[in-house]
C-alpha cells in the first residue's frame, strides 16, 4: 500500500525575515535558545569565493549530524567539503558530504528515522510520516521534493 509523505516547511518570506535573527543567537551567549534546533553551517560559495552562513535544521545521529535540505546551495558542497559549523556556541571545522541520489537519500532518512525516532525525525526534517509508510514512498518523497542530505563528520 502506498502512502503520501508530504513535506512541511515555512513559507522562504519567514525563513529569509528569521534567519538573522538566529544567526545572531547561534553565535551569542543566548545559543541555547536554538541549540537543540539549528546549527549555522557557513560554506564557500565554489565559484564566488563568498561566504554564507545558513541556518540549518538537524538531526544528531551521535557521529555525525545529519541535514535535510531541496535547496540549491548544497552544491557547493559536492564532492565532500571542508565547512565550518557554529553549534553550542562555537565554530568547529567539519567535512560535509551531500548525497543526493535518491535511493540513497531515501535510504539514509530511513536509517535516521529508526535512529531518533519517527516522531523527531518528522520535526527535524519537515516530512510527515504517516502510518504504514514504507521506503519506496520515502524514495518518492525524496524525488518529488528534490531532497538531499548533508552529512557532517569532524575532521
Amino acid at each position: 500500500m502506498t502512502v503520501t509523505i508530504t513535506r512541511r516547511i515555512p513559507p522562504q518570506r519567514l525563513i529569509d525575515a528569521i534567519n538573522p535573527v538566529v544567526r545572531g543567537l547561534a553565535g551569542s551567549r543566548l545559543h541555547g535558545l536554538v541549540d537543540d534546533q539549528v546549527l549555522i553551517l557557513h560554506v564557500t560559495g565554489r565559484r564566488t569565493g563568498r561566504r554564507y552562513d545558513i541556518p540549518v535544521g538537524f538531526a544528531d545521529l551521535g557521529d555525525e549530524l545529519l541535514v535535510v535540505t531541496q535547496h540549491r546551495w548544497r552544491t557547493n558542497l559536492r564532492g565532500g567539503s571542508d565547512v565550518t559549523v557554529t553549534h553550542h556556541g562555537r565554530t568547529t571545522p567539519m567535512t560535509a558530504v551531500v548525497t543526493e541520489e535518491p535511493a540513497a537519500v531515501a535510504a539514509t532518512l530511513a536509517r535516521a528515522v529508526e535512529r531518533i525516532g519517527r516522531a523527531q525525525a518528522q520535526r527535524r526534517f519537515g516530512l510527515t510520516l504517516p502510518d504504514g509508510y514504507g521506503p519506496e514512498d520515502l524514495e518518492t518523497a525524496v524525488r518529488e521534493y528534490a531532497l538531499a542530505t548533508i552529512t557532517l563528520r569532524t575532521p
